[in-house]
């Protein structure tokens, strides 16, 4: 990763073709999914066990993308229709985690079923979460891996990720919180590297609320009239992305 911005008070009103946006970011992750939907038996080994890296690999390959967009699930769809614009208006690949989602529950329940079944009693609870905790730890870490590789990345401010209060702002998204605690923890790329290699949250925790302070200040300000400045920016002998940096620099 080079940069981190945060985008606040985006909705659908920054749009003028809400729809055609959406249709253009569903293209890309279809084609995404594609990628990555192969069958989840294959990540049992010949022993019984399973492959933790193939998992890790099959879930997010090293799919090609220069932004990586951090969201509340609530907002998968407006993040879908800035995918489409940023394709759109400057042919920029996006990476939406939350659009891969089916896969973690698929994951658990082949899990549950293969070693977390009692036959008296059903699932055993402990073994469920024993699970559970190998399922979350390949998914922080994927997702980890594709912050890293992207070169920007951009934190989608909004009522649905962030509960704001009188003094701190709080976020209830664990996997936002984990995301952008780790933009402050990886090292910073140059710019150079990523162009030389050119290369989100479950419902799950939708009935369990914890909060976390959100820390944001090492991320910079975007604003949608910043969008609608570098929409403006028609020339085309520089990457797209060196104009958003040159603007907010």
């Amino acid at each position: 990763m080079y940069i981190g911005f945060e985008l606040k008070k985006f909705n659908k009103n920054f749009f003028d073709y809400f729809d055609y946006y959406v249709n253009i970011g569903n293209e890309i992750f279809i084609k995404h999914k594609r990628i990555i939907q192969k069958t989840l038996n294959e990540f049992e080994k010949s022993d019984g066990s399973l492959n933790g890296d193939k998992m890790q690999s099959n879930w997010f390959p090293k799919i090609n993308t220069d932004i990586f967009l951090s969201h509340s699930h609530a907002d998968k769809d407006l993040v879908i229709a800035l995918a489409g614009w940023l394709k759109d208006n400057f042919d920029l690949e996006v990476f939406v985690d939350s659009c891969i989602w089916g896969y973690y529950k698929d994951l658990q329940k082949l899990i549950d079923n293969r070693y977390s079944k009692n036959p008296q009693r059903g699932l055993d609870y402990d073994h469920v979460l024993f699970a559970a905790s190998h399922v979350n730890m390949m998914l922080n870490t994927a997702l980890m891996q594709m912050i890293d590789n992207c070169e920007c990345l951009i934190f989608i401010n909004t009522p649905n990720s962030v509960k704001p209060n009188e003094v701190v702002n709080k976020i209830i998204s664990p996997w936002i919180y984990s995301e952008l605690a780790m933009t402050k923890l990886i090292t910073k790329k140059s710019l150079q590297s990523h162009r030389f290699d050119y290369i989100n949250e479950s419902k799950v925790f939708s009935e369990l609320q914890i909060e976390y302070n959100l820390d944001t200040k090492h991320l910079y300000d975007l604003s949608t009239g910043d969008l609608s400045r570098w929409k403006g920016i028609r020339l085309k002998k520089y990457h797209a992305l060196d104009y958003l940096y040159k603007m907010k620099g």
